[in-house]
């Protein structure tokens, strides 16, 4: 994978700190009401998590763009393995398809 200039990262100050908690509220936020079924505090906490994770990629020197290069490749990998998971367009065998290749995982790699 290519990534931008690695940066050193810089010391934990109290505001760095405050960011990380604010990311970490917003993330647990989002998964309370994700299982509670409140969708619009789902909609609230997760652009609050987003906003707050951007700043945190901003004072650590993350490039944006090598953050959405990661997600596409993370899709693009899901897409084949769903694509693989398909059965062939070939004969069946005792009334089912050949499956030469199962993938058992929905997860993203």
């Amino acid at each position: 994978m290519v990534y931008s200039r690695p940066q050193p990262v810089p010391p934990l100050t109290l505001q760095r700190r405050e960011l990380y908690v604010q990311v970490g509220q917003h993330a647990t936020s989002c998964t309370t009401a994700f299982i509670a079924g409140r969708r619009d505090e789902l909609v609230l906490q997760s652009a609050l998590f987003l906003q707050s994770l951007y700043g945190m990629w901003q004072q650590d020197g993350v490039e944006e763009a090598d953050v959405w290069t990661e997600l596409l490749r993370r899709v693009e990998v899901s897409d084949l393995l769903h694509k693989l998971n398909q059965p062939p367009h070939r004969n069946k065998k005792n009334g089912r398809p050949d499956r030469p290749w199962r993938v058992t995982t929905s997860k993203l790699p």
